[in-house]
């Protein structure tokens, strides 16, 4: 069974890189990138603003394998910003076992500072599943700092994929979860 990702046109994709890649790095996707929305975007950025640009889509392409994604898909409401990254992991069924969706999803994650808040999934291509929306501190280092964390666990048969996102900006969430759902909704399998 293969998952696919038939995200809506606001995404982007990152891609991978290498030898043999279209990119080589993520900086050189980045810039390329920036150079092909900079004429389509109704909005003119600074030299500073463009470097800011380039700089954040390069981290979200360097961080994927880092984050143990298997691929990343990045928003951008404006070329301003904010830029939002959600990861796709693909989680055999031999790593979970017979876990509920919402524990796949970080239901039970030990750092949440309340219960996390759990809402049924069903796509429109038939996927079930859990979203789970807890606050955590942003790591060992920041306790001080509570993020929003949000995953989607998707049943996929042999398995679940899960998207996932983090935010320290707690508003700017709800904001978000459209264009988020809009992700989610978008998750296909084939047999």
């Amino acid at each position: 069974m293969s998952v696919y990702v038939q995200y809506p046109d606001d995404w982007i994709g990152v891609p991978e890189f290498g030898e043999g890649e279209v990119f080589a790095t993520p900086a050189e996707w980045a810039r390329a990138l920036v150079d092909e929305l900079i004429p389509l975007a109704d909005e003119n950025l600074e030299e500073g603003e463009r470097v800011a640009l380039i700089g954040a889509l390069t981290l979200a392409g360097t961080g994927v394998a880092d984050r143990g994604a298997n691929t990343s898909y990045v928003h951008l409401r404006t070329l301003r910003g904010p830029l939002e990254l959600v990861d796709l992991v693909l989680v055999p069924r031999s790593a979970v076992g017979d876990a509920p969706a919402e524990e796949v999803a970080g239901s039970l994650d030990p750092d949440a500072i309340n219960p996390p808040t759990v809402t049924e999934l069903s796509t429109a291509a038939g996927l079930r599943g859990a979203l789970v929306v807890w606050h955590a501190p942003l790591d060992a280092e920041a306790p001080h700092i509570v993020t929003l964390r949000a995953a989607a666990a998707l049943d996929v048969g042999n398995g679940f994929a899960v998207l996932g996102t983090s935010t320290t900006d707690l508003a700017q969430f709800e904001v978000f979860r459209p264009d988020f759902m809009a992700l989610i909704e978008s998750v296909t399998v084939d047999a």
